[in-house]
């Protein structure tokens, strides 16, 4: 008979302490696909088991829904789903996850893949003593859990996470120290750094330290012999860094050099080494690091601030400048030897502020003080150049000085001001000399009314002055060109200015540009007369590049011809007449029928009666006569103006008009002397003239004596009578009456003005 055994009851599911081994007994597992926990397969049983014994985050997908089931390790990673995701279905995450996530879940499940790892994955975790959940990085492992009872042999997915946050914390502080490291090297301007294991004669170092040698970067960093880097050095400099590098390693401390490198290419860079030499505590060398920064720039600067200071020094000593250098943040102030001897300072007086000011000319000290405060204001551009006087400190004497200077600024000081001081003296003299030539020259063609012009030859341009301008009637400023001054010039006188220029510009001739011409105004129309001198100046080659001169308006010196000759010719034919006048005089005061004497004192008076006349029209020039100045002369001759009443309008009158009226009058005042109203003490004479009416304007003038003897006519007429009745009436292109009143004389005279 076969053994009977008795039936098992249901193997129970031990599980390991702690909180999520109470969640798991706890939960309700007969809600979620993968049913009651004592359905559970055995392998879903043995791998609940394993991850709840262990203190590792592990966590299981069961199923195709790939049910969740984890250990307090993994809860952390769950943030705040924790705990509510115990049981939570795959399709119940996010989508983001779901599509991260889902390809890997189901080629494990399907048994196509035989897992998946994800290296240093962060996670949050929770240690003992820990306030709070922290982040841990981990490789987390997807592997296939083997279920007979599933039809693909998978029954699910089990999590793993290996941590590795202490590994990739290391790394991680070991590549920021080298970040640093680097960071530090550039921004010293370093391209290298090297480790010197003296014991071992091997040099440890970076790419850029290989490179700077010619060496191979893998054999630098595995570590070569000191004397494989020597090469590389400079001979000029070799034999000097190997005795540095001695010292230092003999005694210990920090050292730094300067050296040259020979590149591949024959090229030369300049490094700076600086280092530490560490020695053992029996004295002996043990290692020596450092960093080296290529200061081939640098080195290249220097050279050329070096050049440039000489180029300076050289400029400033040719220009006899002298150089200053104050810094006002801490009150220092340098003058080299030539400023001194600029202020007259001997080297043993402190330049100070208050020693400069005492220097500087009172009158110019405010203008310099406001300058130096303007130029020193952070807010301005921090330039000056200014010139002042300063009374020299050795002697005395007033002298110029100019200064040029910059001021630069820190966080809004002044940190240095810099710049150069010259003595302008004889430039200033120079300059006064030539503004007193200037305005000498100003004020002489002022005076000689000139106007300057200059011709630019090649352009055709000109440039005249503002009295040119005037003299050919163009409006002040206004661009002007050689067609412009011939469309300026009288017709007439265009030919003649064209020749008299061109032989001026014909480098065969070179002739003097000098000549006369008349210009027509362009805006005003006015005719003007023109003299006009200048010369021509040649390029080298012999070509004409400049024609200057002045010019004169001689317009009224022109009028003043015209009118010279116009007197001239009047002054012939005043002369042929007066000595035709004066021998009618002759021949009618010197007749038989009177005697001598009486003929002589009437030619004489004659002759002074035609001189007065002469005389009035000279001191007008020839231009005429006011009648009433004739009439007047001849009152203050025959007895004074008290015997005489003179009335009328204001009359000019011709030269020719001027001279025959004077003459009659003169006879009627002889006669009025000898026997009419002035031959007696009461006696007076009225003349009255006006302009008689008419086609052309003529002049009524009547002679009338009173309270002079009883008059009765001549028996015959005299030369007197004859010459007002006869010659008058035809000189004046007029007529003439004398009557015998007995109350007096009356003579009435009518002449045409413009004869």
């Amino acid at each position: 008979m076969a053994e009977t055994q008795p039936r098992a009851g249901p193997t129970l599911t031990r599980i390991a302490g702690g909180e999520m081994a109470g969640r798991v007994r706890a939960f309700d597992w007969s809600t979620t696909p993968i049913g009651a926990m004592e359905t559970w397969s055995p392998s879903l049983r043995l791998a609940v088991d394993m991850i709840l014994a262990t203190n590792f985050p592990m966590a299981l997908r069961w199923g195709p829904q790939l049910c969740l089931i984890y250990n307090d390790a993994y809860a952390p990673a769950l943030h705040e789903k924790h705990p509510a995701a115990l049981g939570m279905l795959f399709s119940e995450h996010s989508e983001a996850f779901q599509a991260s996530l889902r390809t890997m879940h189901d080629t494990i499940l399907d048994g196509t893949s035989g897992g998946y790892a994800l290296e240093k994955m962060p996670l949050s975790v929770r240690r003992d003593g820990d306030a709070g959940p922290r982040i841990g990085h981990f490789t987390i492992s997807y592997s296939p859990v083997p279920d007979a009872s599933a039809a693909s042999g998978v029954g699910g997915v089990l999590i793993t996470a290996v941590e590795l946050t202490e590994a990739v914390e290391t790394e991680r502080t070991l590549r920021e120290t080298e970040r640093r490291y680097r960071l530090a090297i550039e921004a010293a301007g370093g391209i290298g750094a090297w480790d010197w294991d003296v014991k071992a004669n091997k040099v440890y170092a970076d790419a850029g330290y290989a490179a700077l040698h010619s060496l191979t970067p893998e054999l630098v960093e595995a570590g070569l012999p000191v004397e494989s880097f020597t090469p590389a050095v400079h001979p000029d400099d070799r034999e000097r860094i190997r005795k540095v590098s001695l010292a230092a390693i003999e005694r210990g401390g920090d050292f730094s050099d300067e050296y040259r490198l020979v590149m591949p290419d024959g090229s030369t860079r300049w490094v700076y080494a600086r280092g530490s030499a560490y020695l053992n505590a029996d004295g002996t060398p043990s290692r020596n690091t450092g960093v080296v920064v290529d200061i081939t720039e640098r080195k290249a600067a220097e050279a050329n601030l070096l050049a440039a200071r000489a180029d300076l020094d050289l400029a400033v000593q040719a220009a006899r400048m002298g150089r200053w250098d104050h810094n006002p943040s801490i009150g220092a102030r340098f003058w080299d030897k030539r400023a001194r001897e600029i202020f007259g300072l001997s080297d043993d007086v402190e330049n100070t502020a208050e020693t400069f000011e005492k220097l500087v000319h009172p009158d110019d000290l405010p203008a310099l003080r406001a300058t130096l405060r303007a130029t020193l204001d952070p807010a301005g551009d921090g330039k000056i150049n200014q010139e002042y006087r300063i009374h020299r400190a050795c002697d005395g004497a007033l002298r110029w000085i100019e200064i040029s200077g910059r001021a630069y600024f820190e966080h809004g000081q002044c940190i240095r001001f810099v710049g150069v001081v010259s003595d302008v003296t004889e430039r200033k003299e120079t300059e006064a000399h030539l503004l007193l030539q200037e305005e000498t020259l100003r004020l002489a063609v002022d005076a000689a009314d000139l106007g300057i012009w200059e011709l630019d030859v090649a352009s055709g341009l000109l440039t005249w002055s503002d009295r040119c301008y005037a003299m050919f009637g163009v409006a002040p400023g206004e661009p002007v060109t050689v067609d412009t001054f011939y469309e300026c010039l009288h017709p007439d006188d265009q030919e003649p200015t064209r020749a008299a220029i061109a032989r001026a510009l014909d480098p065969r001739l070179r002739a003097d540009y000098a000549l006369e011409f008349r210009t027509v105004g362009r805006d005003d129309g006015h005719e003007r007369w023109i003299t006009a001198k200048g010369q021509a100046f040649f390029s080298p080659e012999g070509k004409a590049t400049r024609l200057l001169g002045a010019t004169v308006d001689i317009t009224d010196r022109k009028r003043a011809e015209l009118h010279l000759r116009l007197l001239v010719n009047e002054l012939n034919h005043r002369v042929k007449n007066s000595l035709a006048t004066i021998q009618a005089i002759a021949a009618q005061s010197f007749n038989a029928s009177r005697p001598l004497a009486e003929a002589q004192e009437a030619f004489t008076s004659r002759i002074l009666a035609l001189a007065e006349a002469h005389d009035l029209l000279t001191r007008e020039n020839w231009e005429g006569a006011e009648l009433h100045d004739i009439a007047a002369r001849l009152a203050v001759l025959h007895g004074g103006s008290a015997r005489f009443e003179l009335a009328g309008p204001a009359i000019r009158l011709a030269p020719r008009t001027a001279l025959s009226l004077s003459m009659a009058l003169h006879e009627l005042a002889t006669n009025a002397v000898k026997y009419g109203a002035l031959s007696v003490p009461g006696g007076r004479v009225h003349i009255r003239w006006a302009l008689a009416p008419g086609m052309a304007e003529r002049l009524d003038l009547t002679w009338t004596e009173s309270d002079g003897p009883p008059v009765s006519p001549p028996t015959r007429r005299g030369f007197g009578s004859r010459l007002i009745e006869r010659g008058l009436a035809a000189e004046l292109s007029g007529e003439a009456a004398i009557r015998f009143e007995p109350a007096g004389v009356v003579c009435h005279i009518r002449a045409l003005l413009d004869a």
